[in-house]
């Protein structure tokens, strides 16, 4: 029986060519994410929703309940219209992580990183610093740093200061009770582009109430681009990040030079890789 068993199983191996294993690669890497996109949105509650109209539906037809049964089915009909709606901002989401794939690293024409790397970390050091003035203060301040996803419309947003990126002058803007210290500083190619700037709120649920708007906010505007947002906590001092639609929060100094130079200054060096080989 088992030597049967074992033998229609070689069979079956046997059978399968190369197509093959690629579909199976492909259906298990998208079972994958959707299971993860399930498991990190209210994906899941609504997913336990639909087992239960399945679980009705059968128990009408075993039970031969018409009613109910044409009832469940046209509730299950406009379910997925529902999902579609409810679900809008992770599908955009989902979406635009897709469309940030990132293939220029490959290409002769990739970002070619115009900005010198001792430039760079001169300016992840004037952040630092304005971080750490603003921490030790209890002076809320909120900074994002555009990086593959072009953002015009969110620094569009605020006043434009096209100048140069300094502890000085971000300390300045962040003062309080000065025009621009309510909003967002945006950094393009490390100079400050804009001040006062309004970012999009995150609208999940688990986020902690505890945050205020300025998390919230970073939160908002990591889940649709891939920049990265400091946040300067008003209440506690605390320095935080949002990256990729993740908070971190009560980093020190040292974490956050580690950040910033692990995202900018590495995409530097592939660029300049790049330029190399070409």
């Amino acid at each position: 029986m088992f030597a049967d068993f074992f033998g229609h199983l070689l069979n079956v191996f046997r059978t399968i060519q190369w197509r093959d294993c690629i579909d199976i690669l492909v259906v298990a890497y998208l079972i994958y994410h959707v299971l993860r996109f399930i498991k990190q949105t209210r994906a899941g509650h609504l997913l336990r929703g639909l087992v239960f109209l399945l679980v009705l539906i059968l128990m009408a037809r075993f039970l031969e309940l018409s009613a109910v049964g044409y009832l469940m089915n046209n509730v299950l009909q406009l379910s997925f219209i529902t999902i579609i709606i409810v679900f809008q901002p992770e599908l955009r989401s989902l979406l635009e992580k897709l469309g940030r794939i990132n293939f220029s690293n490959v290409l002769p024409f990739s970002k070619a990183g115009n900005i010198e790397q001792d430039r760079i970390e001169a300016a992840i050091n004037h952040v630092c610093d304005c971080c750490a003035d603003l921490s030790a203060r209890r002076i809320g301040g909120l900074l994002v740093f555009e990086n593959t996803t072009k953002l015009g419309d969110i620094a569009a947003t605020g006043t434009q200061l096209n100048c140069e990126l300094s502890a000085q002058a971000l300390v300045t803007i962040f003062f309080p009770n000065t025009p621009l210290h309510d909003g967002a500083v945006f950094v393009r190619d490390f100079r400050i582009v804009a001040a006062g700037c309004l970012l999009p709120l995150s609208q999940r649920l688990e986020i902690s109430k505890a945050l205020g708007t300025r998390h919230r906010a970073a939160v908002g505007l990591s889940e649709i681009s891939d920049a990265v947002v400091i946040v300067v906590s008003e209440e506690t001092g605390k320095i935080s990040y949002a990256q990729n639609g993740e908070i971190h929060l009560g980093i020190s100094t040292d974490e956050l030079r580690n950040v910033l130079k692990g995202t900018f200054l590495s995409e530097q060096k592939k660029a300049k890789n790049v330029e190399v080989e070409a």
